[in-house]
């Protein structure tokens, strides 16, 4: 099980949490149980260079607070998993890895 904190921790930003696939699915996991609400997320893309930058292609989703709890982690499990396999497939940008910012009511 992965920690929330040591997630944290790896954020591409000091200011949001932008993160990788796993930690990106991992996160949402954490929040079912607990109280915290998702807003939805949003793809960033991180160079090999170090630079990161917001996608083009993967804008995430709207504002989902009007949604259920189950309902927007639902939707935000399922459309990063879209988003990573077609990255997988034909990536927006050979020298660069999509990341995903989740943003919650905390």
């Amino acid at each position: 099980m992965h920690n929330l904190e040591e997630i944290k921790q790896r954020s591409a930003s000091d200011n949001e949490l932008v993160v990788c696939y796993t930690d990106a699915m991992a996160l949402l996991s954490i929040y079912e149980l607990s109280h915290t609400k998702v807003l939805g997320w949003e793809g960033w893309m991180k160079y090999k260079n170090g630079n990161i930058g917001h996608s083009k292609k993967y804008q995430g989703t709207v504002d989902l607070s009007a949604l259920p709890k189950t309902s927007a982690i639902t939707l935000c499990k399922s459309t990063i998993m879209q988003a990573f396999t077609e990255w997988q497939e034909k990536p927006e940008a050979s020298e660069a890895s999509l990341l995903f910012c989740i943003t919650t009511n905390t």
